[in-house]
């Protein structure tokens, strides 16, 4: 399904999700959001959640991630 297709309450959703993995990762040694196309389609739902004027807490990406 595209992300335009998505409802407010999915976008969140699948955001905060990728957004707790990511802490998790930090805690972790194993990481699981550490991929480009990870870090991409949260971008992706970042991008329309500020488009549609939601309400979301940001990503902290880790220092080594922000280079990829």
């Amino acid at each position: 399904m595209a992300i335009e297709n998505l409802k407010d309450e999915n976008l969140l959703r699948f955001y905060d999700g990728i957004r707790e993995q990511v802490e998790a990762d930090r805690r972790s040694k194993h990481k699981f959001a550490a991929g480009r196309s990870v870090k991409e389609y949260a971008e992706a739902l970042r991008g329309k959640m500020t488009k549609r004027r939601l309400q979301y807490t940001s990503i902290e990406w880790p220092r080594d991630h922000q280079a990829q």
